[in-house]
């Protein structure tokens, strides 16, 4: 696991433990914090598929640069094996 993310999951953690701390020792009713909870959960949710997405397209980037790197240096060789 890199480093990028580590720091996201740790994030994502760190929100999620605070999130549900919090609304469970608010004041409110059961049927307002199941309902506030819900709606947390789904933004809670989102920024998840938005952080993955970036982890995502971060990997894809990098595959991307070694497959071009590793292209130019097998042409270089066989450039370099030519009589």
């Amino acid at each position: 696991m890199n480093t990028t993310s580590k720091v996201t999951l740790g994030i994502l953690a760190g929100a999620t433990l605070g999130l549900i701390t919090g609304i469970l020792v608010a004041p409110d009713s059961g049927k307002k914090t199941r309902e506030k909870l819900m709606g947390k959960s789904k933004d809670l949710k989102n920024k998840m598929v938005d952080s993955l997405d970036e982890v995502k397209k971060a990997y894809n980037r990098k595959i991307e640069t070694f497959a071009t790197e590793g292209k130019s240096g097998l042409e270089s060789i066989k450039n370099g094996l030519k009589v």
